[in-house]
């Protein structure tokens, strides 16, 4: 949709210098210079370690018809660029008659936005975030990409500390409302689950009024929660594993490592649907999906095909073949509950598994209990050979030494390096290896060296 400049001044409240014509239509806003900025406005964003004012040059020379700028000049002047980010891009949400869908939680936010995306485009041309662009940059420039084909958007919206999702909601606006779990996932930013839960319940800040709150019944707060937004009048759908008081319920569930299938049910009537990742957290997030496709109309068969025809993000849950052994590649970020679920997958491995595990970030006082909890649930699911990476993993070699049996093993390494290529060796033909670890700890790095052993083993 076109806007001009003078609109996003308008909107931002920045002071529109006499040189720049405010009746001048953009092409798009951008926060990047090596972009094509060609009829764009520059947005300099400032932060710890840069500041995106020293490109405003480069931008004007790439295209760029105005600049935002805290630091006055021939520029649009605003006290804070990213604050004008996030005001021009809630202006723009709101030229647009579409439903959108919001989605936060502790984990399970990506795969259940993937999901619900997929669901939707079995009857509107949907816009979804990218990736795991959740953030106060990553969701405006979601936003712009609105154009007048899309009928539905689909945005994540995720944060480290209180505030942050109230943000991502006045610029969503969305009409659904979905919180997939309460977990531990920044504790340590937020003091307890409840204050966690009291971030993502941002997300109904600017809900609109005939929305709808969509919820995990199988999560406590949640579940205590949907009955709270009941009693204020807000409608509630709610979703649950084998839990037939819900709105939307599975049951029959069939697990197995690659894919899985369930009976979705709804007002009285089901349909067996086929969910290609493993894990009964994937039955949830499909189910989560589900809710949203019924409350926007969609029938059973269109909810049918877009669960089981949706495709994962980029290292989530991507099982592979690296030479004589079977990867499960989980290592884009990591929290308690996607660890634990994660590890759980392997129950359904029909060889000898493994689980290479790293650091949890972010859970500040909890961190020891909670890896050490992790290593528990590792035991208990009989994973076969533990190798442990990084300080706080210690902790989850601790817990499962405490809890195996005789036939069980484990490793531990200070960091990925001293672990390096003699990963290989711990492994055994027909291996199922699973891979997890906080995104900070850069585990790719393993599966990079999986990859070669085919390679290898070959002599190329």
């Amino acid at each position: 949709m076109n806007i001009t400049i003078g609109e996003v001044a308008k909107a931002c409240g920045g002071k529109l210098p006499l040189n720049i014509n405010s009746d001048t239509v953009i092409s798009g806003i951008s926060t990047d210079t090596r972009e094509d900025l060609a009829g764009k406005v520059f947005v300099p964003l400032v932060g710890p370690t840069f500041d995106g004012h020293v490109f405003i040059d480069n931008a004007y020379s790439k295209g760029a018809v105005a600049v935002l700028s805290e630091q006055g000049g021939n520029h649009i002047s605003v006290e804070s660029t990213l604050r004008a980010l996030r005001d021009i891009a809630s202006y723009y949400r709101s030229l647009f008659d579409v439903p959108v869908v919001g989605i936060t939680g502790s984990s399970g936010k990506t795969t259940t936005k993937d999901i619900i995306a997929s669901v939707l485009s079995q009857k509107y041309k949907t816009l979804k975030t990218e990736g795991n662009l959740n953030n106060e940059i990553g969701v405006p420039h979601t936003v712009f990409r609105l154009d007048d084909s899309h009928t539905a958007a689909v945005l994540e919206m995720g944060m480290n500390h209180a505030g942050e999702i109230h943000n991502l909601s006045r610029i969503g606006k969305p009409k659904v409302c979905v919180i997939t779990n309460i977990g531990l996932a920044h504790v340590e930013n937020l003091g307890s689950r409840e204050g966690i839960l009291a971030a993502k319940s941002e997300i109904f800040d600017f809900m609109q009024d005939d929305g709808v709150c969509v919820l995990n019944a199988d999560d406590d707060l949640l579940r205590n929660l949907a009955s709270e937004k009941l009693a204020e009048g807000r409608d509630v759908i709610t979703y649950s594993v084998n839990n037939p008081k819900a709105t939307v319920w599975a049951d029959d569930l069939r697990l197995g490592l690659y894919s899985q299938s369930c009976n979705i049910n709804y007002k009285g009537e089901l349909i067996r649907v086929e969910i290609p990742l493993p894990g009964t957290h994937m039955t949830s997030n499909a189910l989560a999906a589900a809710a949203v496709g019924f409350y926007l109309g969609l029938s059973f068969e269109e909810v049918k095909a877009g669960v089981e025809l949706f495709k994962p993000s980029k290292n989530r849950m991507d099982i592979m073949v690296c030479g004589d052994i079977e990867v499960i590649n989980d290592v884009y970020n990591a929290n308690p509950e996607s660890m634990k679920a994660a590890i759980s997958i392997l129950n359904g491995a029909q060889n000898r598994t493994v689980a290479i595990l790293g650091d949890m970030f972010e859970l500040g006082e909890f961190a020891q209990e909670q890896h050490i909890e992790v290593g528990k649930v590792a035991a208990d699911c009989g994973v076969q050979t533990l190798i442990c990476i990084g300080v706080l993993s210690r902790h989850i070699y601790d817990g499962f030494n405490q809890h195996k049996d005789k036939t069980q093993e484990a490793f531990y390494f200070k960091t990925k390096e001293e672990c390096g290529e003699g990963v290989n060796t711990l492994l055994k033909p027909k291996d199922t290896v699973l891979v997890k670890a906080s995104r900070g700890m850069g585990f790719e790095y393993f599966i990079d060296i999986l990859k070669c052993r085919e390679k290898a083993q070959h002599g190329k």
